[in-house]
């Protein structure tokens, strides 16, 4: 009998802890300095294993992107791209997170949150994100310009590797055709 409350405990199995998040293991980019992320970005890479955007990769619309820090510590992301030949802008905000660099995107309904990384940039000519919904991650790369150097690609690819996405589910976009506005009845606020 003696024994008998030491093995009651033995049974006991604590639980796992719960699996780390893809994004816990990714940097944010040092001293991240938001102003100087305004204006405009052209999307030139999505690295992703969304299956929409695989079985639809041969329709991949040019995508330019306006960011603004609209209260210091927030990112206003105005998303301009076509949709059946017509131009739309899709406004999102990205609120600020635990951690410098990481921000929160909330969706409508349950699971549509999306925490998103800024991984690296240099200001001047190229942005690299990380976006993870659910257990998914994607990586994009945009461009002060429609095009980017080698070498941009080169360091989008290693980061790419980093989180175990490879090229086969690496995607450009189009160089051309961006939209500049989408008239009112064209705005999305909020939509993922």
């Amino acid at each position: 009998l003696l024994a008998a409350p030491a093995a009651l405990g033995q049974g006991r199995r604590r639980r796992p802890p719960p699996p780390q998040s893809p994004l816990e293991k990714v940097s944010a980019q040092a001293e991240l300095r938001l102003p100087q992320l305004t204006g405009r970005w052209f999307l030139v890479g999505v690295a992703s294993r969304c299956r929409h955007l695989a079985e639809q990769s041969h329709r991949l619309e040019a995508t330019a992107v306006t960011v603004t820090v609209p209260d210091g510590q927030s990112l206003g992301i105005s998303t301009f791209r076509k949709l059946d030949g017509m131009c739309w802008e899709i406004r999102q905000c990205y609120l600020p997170a635990r951690a410098h660099g990481r921000f929160l995107l909330k969706g409508r309904g349950h699971g549509s949150r999306v925490d998103v990384v800024v991984g690296d940039t240099d200001y001047s000519s190229y942005a690299i994100l990380y976006y993870q919904k659910g257990r998914s991650v994607s990586v994009k790369l945009y461009g002060r310009a429609s095009q980017v150097s080698d070498a941009v690609v080169d360091r989008f690819e290693q980061h790419v590797r980093a989180v175990g996405l490879s090229e086969d589910v690496t995607y450009y976009f189009p160089t051309y055709g961006f939209c500049d506005s989408a008239d009112e009845f064209h705005i999305l606020d909020g939509e993922l």
